[in-house]
């Protein structure tokens, strides 16, 4: 079968469409000819509206001129009063033919169509049977088109959203448009999805060598469709087409389009375009008929606008380009545009939020695909930007140096990414870094963001990649992300994460966590693979530092970290938690515990259960043994609140503290109270609490109470306390203690200071000898226990202490000067270990300077005098190495062949019953470590019976009486130097294994 034989193929609707009204104007107007011709105007009319009527059309016609080759009339079809068409002047030329008579033009002047758009449809009204008529029945080749012409023609039209009226001037030659110029007047329409204000627009369209030029200006006053809106634009077309050829359905010829869109303000869902221009360009070739129709060749894109805000984000100045020398549309198998594209962008003075761009500028290439099932991607580019963040304000004089330098180092900086790729397919992006991004700050700091080995940055089945910070004063940061995905709406990020900073009062911070990020319905939560390692060399609160922070924050059951807006929580399980705190002279040793902190709406709240913590004593001389520490903590308003409870390490109870600290002023205080702790033989024992108690031998009993606080503020600390003694009774170095009562005032904790004029008393020391009604006022200062005035009554004398100084340090010397008034030295001799070898009464004063290390007693310028008389009793087996200078009154030793032993015997006589007026006494300690006593005596020989030396004249004469013993007689004045010493170390070191076999503890000088 051949071309000739097959039935043409339908034209487009829209075209035969207005064709076919043309032809049923023509056909009436030829069939008044054909009325007019037969017989007069008035039969010509009727034939006319006749006809009409015949088809469903009321019409009116008034014919003006009738001629064998013209016809000239007025005609209005449809409602006299409301007519759907109307034409003040209608020519018809016509030519007779065999086959009838043919239409040759058809001039329309001012006529004036009233048609309805609604609901999709178009309709002519009275019109419509004519139109549906000539629809059916297809045109007839062998026929020509008539040449119509409209000469200030109106449409009217109808539809859901609005009017319309456009007024225009057409001309129609051989079936095809030759010219048109049209005028729209300004309209409103409006849907529910739209509100569109039109100004005036025009319409030009001129046809010449099959080719159409096409010009279309249209000034839009305002224009709202869903969420984009356009104020103050134009639209303006411009196109060199090839006129369609509708017998052969073919559009093939050069294509040439411009198209330009203008706007003062142009919005799609919030995002603001200010002073935008548009422009689109195209230069290729068409083939094919519009179900195939192919569009192919060079093309260009360009959007400028002055500013810009999208969101938070504002810019000054934005620009985009995108060209093609190879773009190509089909419509063949469904609309679909490829090509190999170039893009160029840049922005400038962009704001989002603290950040800020001067300029930033990124080009790319590659090729793109985009149909109605998908769209595909391969591009590669580069971009480079310089700018600044300002979140964290200006440098001030409260920053510290390294917050300073943060400050300064992210407000300038450069960003280069001198490769990225994007890929997209399946509806699937992939980026990938075949180059790192770098930031370098204007402070030497550097950020690169780096791809993984073989995985893309981002895409379908996931991303890596790894960030890293360092330099110029910012935090050094390491992120490994192994893993990237979206997912819920969201994406999802597995990786680790270690950062080492100093931020604001975070000092040497180190943290490093391995878990699982996810960001999904605007919130973000981490969960932790496990425990995250939390490190700091000081947390800086000024004179309240906290130092050497060190511990793990681990999962309990949920994530470790959730954020929703601006609202957090965090919460988990604190363990192994160390920190320093030198204002109070104090450390915490593995503490653990749950932990609970959130922010919502502005307000931070925190909660934690300490389950356990080791407190320990970090001053240089250790006031307080380990004690551990459990309770609760709060915070609220910026205040924290605390309540714990101490307890041995064996599981004693101890006392509690209540701990109150105010964030935004930087004051707090704690406050300790133990209660009254009871002490007993087996059970708790004053050295478990503290090693200033060790002087305090075991076994202990009795009880006492502590009191203290601590408070600090922005410029220090201060702290006060006290200890309550009702009674106590232990062993010391000197002997079982009794009744130890008093106040313990201490104007300080740390360092410990006791003010001056406390009062301690003692109601028995059972030592050499008994010491009773002990009573000593003390004071604390400079790692020194000072005791001034202390006293005790002994043997009906007093000791009294005139200094004292026993030191808080380790390995420091006691010090002091002991004062002896009227004490009697009978008891203290008897107590002695040559007790059953000297008996002496004596009743002296005086004082001894001595200075004690360790067991060790070191004595320097003692001296003792007695107040009255006394005796001193000597067996003759203790006197070794004893120095005597006895001059001896009466009789005079006569020459004797030895007399030296006479003599000798004298003096030991003299020592065994001595009866003295004065007794000094010079008290050294020797290198050696002896101690050294020179006493001095002034006496009579006084033994209890009477002696006298009774001799013969001739025991005189012959001196026989010499080398032999011979009683000292009574009454014999005695001048006695006597130099002795004894082991004192040895004397001490044999007391104290006397009381430590008396379980006495090992105690502390």
């Amino acid at each position: 079968m051949t071309d000739e034989t097959q039935p043409p193929r339908p034209q487009p609707r829209s075209t035969r469409r207005l064709i076919r009204i043309l032809a049923v104007v023509g056909v009436a107007l030829l069939i008044v000819v054909g009325a007019v011709w037969l017989n007069r105007k008035a039969l010509a009319r009727e034939a006319l509206t006749g006809w009409l009527r015949s088809k469903g059309v009321a019409a009116d016609a008034q014919v003006e001129a009738f001629g064998p080759t013209a016809f000239t009339a007025r005609l209005r079809i449809g409602d006299p009063d409301d007519p759907d068409f109307s034409a003040e002047r209608v020519d018809v030329r016509y030519r007779a033919r065999i086959t009838g008579l043919e239409v040759v033009s058809v001039t329309l002047r001012k006529p004036v169509l009233r048609a309805q758009f609604r609901q999709g449809q178009l309709k002519v009204g009275a019109l419509d049977p004519l139109v549906q008529e000539f629809l059916r029945r297809p045109p007839q080749p062998s026929v020509k088109p008539p040449r119509i012409r409209i000469d200030g023609g109106v449409l009217v039209l109808a539809t859901d959203y609005g009017p319309m009226r456009v007024a225009a001037d057409a001309l129609v030659a051989d079936g095809k448009l030759q010219a048109l110029a049209a005028t729209s007047a300004p309209a409103r329409l409006r849907g529910a999805a739209f509100d569109l204000s039109l100004g005036a627009g025009s319409l030009k369209a001129v046809t010449r060598n099959g080719r159409i030029d096409v010009a279309l200006a249209a000034p839009v006053a305002s224009a709202r469709a869903g969420a984009a809106e356009l104020a103050d634009g134009r639209i303006n077309l411009v196109a060199q087409l090839p006129y369609p050829d509708f017998q052969k359905r073919r559009g093939d010829g050069a294509v040439v389009a411009a198209l330009g869109l203008t706007g003062r303000r142009i919005a799609v869902a919030g995002q603001v375009l200010d002073g935008a221009e548009l422009k689109a360009g195209l230069s290729g070739q068409a083939t094919g008929w519009i179900p195939d129709l192919a569009v192919s060749g060079k093309s260009t894109a360009s959007l400028l606008a002055t500013a810009g805000r999208f969101s938070a984000t504002e810019a000054k100045a934005i620009r985009l380009a995108v060209a093609s020398d190879d773009l190509r549309w089909t419509r063949k198998g469904g609309d679909r545009v490829a090509g190999t594209v170039r893009l160029n962008g840049g922005v400038e003075g962009l704001d989002a939020g603290d950040l800020r761009l001067s300029a930033f500028t990124a080009t790319a290439g590659g090729s793109i695909s985009a149909s109605a099932a998908a769209v595909e991607a391969a591009l590669d580019g580069a971009a480079i930007g310089e700018g600044g963040w300002m979140g964290l304000g200006p440098v001030t004089a409260q920053d510290t140096p390294d917050m300073a330098a943060i400050k300064r180092a992210v407000r300038s900086f450069r960003i280069a990414a001198p490769g990225f790729a994007v890929r997209l397919k399946d509806g699937a992006a992939t980026v990938s870094l075949p180059k790192p991004v770098r930031i370098a700050t204007s402070g030497g700091g550097a950020v690169e963001l780096a791809g993984r080995p073989g995985a893309p940055v981002f895409g379908p089945s996931g991303g890596a990649f790894r960030l890293a910070v360092k330099g110029g004063g910012l935090p050094a940061l390491e992120v490994d992300i192994a893993k990237l995905t979206l997912a819920d709406g969201g994406a999802v990020a597995s990786g680790r994460v270690r950062v080492r900073a100093s931020v604001g009062f975070v000092q040497g911070g180190d943290l490093d966590a391995t878990g699982r990020l996810q960001v999904a319905n605007g919130g973000v939560t981490f969960t932790a693979e496990r425990c995250v390692a939390i490190r700091a060399e000081r947390l800086d609160f000024g004179a309240n530092d906290i130092e050497r922070l060190s511990g793990r924050l681990c999962p309990a059951g949920g994530p470790l970290f959730r954020m929703t807006g601006a609202d957090w929580r965090i919460a988990g399980r604190a363990e192994a938690v160390t920190a320093t705190a030198p204002f109070v002279e104090g450390r915490v040793v593995g503490g653990a515990g749950r932990i609970e902190a959130r922010s919502q709406g502005g307000q931070v709240t925190a909660r934690a259960h300490i389950d356990t913590a080791r407190q320990e004593d970090t001053a240089a001389e250790t006031r307080f043994n380990p004690f551990l520490m459990s309770g609760e903590a709060s915070l609220s308003e910026f205040i924290w609140r605390a309540d714990l409870d101490f307890k041995l390490p064996n599981g004693a109870p101890l006392g509690k503290a209540l701990v109150t600290q105010d964030g935004r002023l930087g004051l707090g205080v704690v406050v300790i109270e133990t209660g009254m702790l009871q002490f007993a033989e087996g059970g708790l024992q004053p050295a478990q609490l503290s090693p200033l108690a060790s002087a305090v031998g075991s076994p202990v009993v009795g009880s006492a109470k502590f009191k203290g606080r601590f408070d600090w503020t922005p410029e220090g600390s201060t702290s006060n306390g006290s200890i309550s003694i009702p009674s106590l009774d232990f062993r010391s170095p000197a002997g079982p203690v009794s009744g130890l009562k008093g106040e313990l005032a201490f104007s300080s904790l740390a360092p410990l200071v006791a003010a001056p004029g406390q009062e301690l008393t003692v109601d028995r020391v059972q030592g050499f000898v008994l010491l009773e009604h002990l009573r000593a006022n003390f004071a604390v200062s400079d790692n020194l226990l000072k005791v001034e005035g202390g006293e005790a009554q002994v043997g009906g004398g007093k000791v009294s202490v005139e200094t004292l100084e026993i030191p808080l340090v380790p390995g420091a010397p006691t010090r002091g000067i002991i004062r002896l008034e009227g004490v009697q030295l009978h008891d203290l001799v008897e107590a002695s270990p040559f007790g059953d070898k000297v008996d002496l009464d004596a009743k002296v004063s005086g004082t001894i300077p001595f200075e004690m290390t360790g067991n060790k007693v070191r004595i320097s310028g003692g001296d003792l005098k007695a107040i009255q008389p006394g005796r001193l009793s000597i067996d003759r087996s203790a006197l070794t190495g004893v120095t005597a200078d006895s001059p001896l009154a009466e009789p005079a030793p006569p020459a004797a062949a030895n007399p030296s032993d006479t003599f000798s015997d004298f003096a030991y006589q003299a020592m065994e019953n001595l009866a003295f007026d004065t007794l000094d006494a010079t008290i050294a300690s020797q290198p050696d470590g002896r101690l050294g006593v020179l006493f001095h005596i002034i006496g009579k020989h006084d033994p209890p019976q009477k002696q006298q030396i009774r001799l013969s004249l001739m025991d005189l004469i012959r001196q026989k009486f010499l080398g032999k013993p011979l009683p000292l007689p009574s009454g014999t004045g005695v001048n006695l130097t006597l130099d002795t010493t004894l082991n004192l170390d040895d004397l001490l070191a044999d007391y104290v294994n006397y009381q430590n076999l008396h379980h006495s503890a090992p105690v502390q000088p």
